[in-house]
């Protein structure tokens, strides 16, 4: 140890220090006689709040409260750092599970909307396919009825029964091709195979 004599407040003090220290403590007893001069004559008083003045600073530029480790300081830095962090991720998450049930909920209510849709369309296909059928029918009993029946320009076959027999041969197998076709447009309606 070697001993040392600084001058704080105009008065002489002697301390040891460790060899190689002597610049580093005649350094520090500078910076308190700094804060010392401005102070009132009570040399003691006038000390203590010198050394607390030069020790807040000290804390103050370091960023540590006294006391304080600064490992610790550091490790509440990340803690706050990670806890922002996690309250972000949480808000993400809930943002996130927002938007999923409303996703769900759209996709619910388009499935429906189309089942609705479906079932409209395909009752409103039933309808159509039933009305087709229906004057399907009637057109093949129009037709049943106009062959069973004379038919009302005279006797064609000159025989003088009324009959009509001789149609003209183009009429009948028309009007026959005209019931197939019905009969055909009635099973493409409803899906059926058609027949020969």
């Amino acid at each position: 140890m070697s001993t040392l004599d600084i001058r704080i407040g105009g008065r002489e003090f002697a301390i040891s220090c460790g060899p190689g220290d002597e610049e580093r403590v005649r350094a520090l007893a500078t910076t308190i006689d700094e804060y010392f001069q401005p102070l009132a004559p009570r040399f003691s008083q006038n000390m203590l709040f010198a050394c607390l003045r030069a020790a807040d600073d000290v804390f103050e530029k370091s960023g540590v409260s006294p006391g304080e480790d600064p490992e610790t300081r550091q490790l509440r830095e990340r803690l706050a750092d990670v806890e922002q962090e996690r309250d972000r991720l949480e808000a993400a998450l809930s943002s996130a599970t927002d938007a999923r049930g409303r996703l769900e909920r759209d996709l619910r209510q388009a499935r429906e909307e189309a089942a609705a849709r479906n079932d409209a369309e395909n009752k409103a296909q039933a309808e159509r396919i039933a009305t087709l059928e229906e004057r399907c029918e009637e057109l093949q009993h129009q037709l049943e009825d106009a062959r069973t029946q004379p038919l009302p320009f005279g006797d064609g076959d000159g025989d003088g029964d009324g009959d009509g027999a001789e149609i003209d041969d183009d009429l009948l197998p028309a009007l026959e091709r005209f019931a197939s076709l019905l009969e055909s447009c009635a099973d493409k309606l409803e899906g059926r195979p058609q027949s020969a």
